[in-house]
C-alpha cells in the first residue's frame, strides 16, 4: 500500500504546526489526483459556487496544492503560498499542478466570496509560470481520488 493515502490520517496536522488563524496547505506529489463534481455546497452563505468548466478531472504525475483561506488572509498568504508551491514543484520534478481551495484544514473560514477570490489569484499567478494547471471548481462537493508517491517529499504541509 505504499503510495497510498488516506486524507483523514493527515487533517489532523492542522492543530499540530500551524497556528490557528493563518491559511493553511497540504502538498501531494501525487501519481494522480482527480475529482468528480457530486453536488453544490450548501455552506456558501449566499456566494453562488463557481461555473465548473469540467465536472471532473484525471491528472497523472502532479503536484496537488490543496489550501483552505482563513478571515485574516490576505496578499501576503497569497505570495507565500505561491513561492511554495513554485519550490516544491521544482523540488519534486512536477510539470502538472492541481492548485484549489479546499476548505477542510481548519475550522476558522473567509467568507466564500473572499476565498474564491483568493483561489482564483493562487491559480492565475501559477498559470503565468508555465506549469500545466489545473483547479477544481469551488463551492462544489466533490469525491477526489489520490494516489500519492512514497517518497520524502510527497506530503507537504504548511502554515502561512
Amino acid at each position: 500500500m505504499s503510495g497510498r493515502f488516506v486524507f483523514q490520517n493527515v487533517l489532523q496536522f492542522n492543530n499540530l504546526t500551524c497556528q490557528e488563524n493563518e491559511m493553511k496547505a497540504i502538498f501531494f506529489h501525487a501519481d494522480r489526483f482527480g475529482f468528480k463534481v457530486e453536488s453544490p455546497s450548501k455552506r456558501l452563505g449566499g456566494t453562488k459556487p463557481e461555473e465548473a468548466e469540467s465536472l471532473s478531472l484525471d491528472v497523472r504525475e502532479c503536484l496537488a496544492a490543496l489550501f483552505h483561506v482563513e478571515e485574516a488572509d490576505g496578499e501576503y498568504q497569497v505570495r507565500r503560498l505561491c513561492k511554495d508551491i513554485k519550490r516544491i514543484a521544482e523540488r519534486v520534478g512536477a510539470t502538472r499542478l492541481v492548485v484549489a481551495a479546499f476548505g477542510h484544514l481548519s475550522d476558522s473560514y473567509a467568507p466564500p466570496s473572499v476565498a474564491m477570490e483568493i483561489s482564483r489569484q493562487v491559480v492565475e499567478s501559477c498559470r503565468g509560470w508555465g506549469y500545466e494547471v489545473h483547479t477544481s471548481p469551488f463551492g462544489h462537493n466533490k469525491t477526489l481520488v489520490l494516489h500519492c508517491k512514497g517518497h520524502p517529499d510527497a506530503v507537504k504541509h504548511r502554515g502561512y
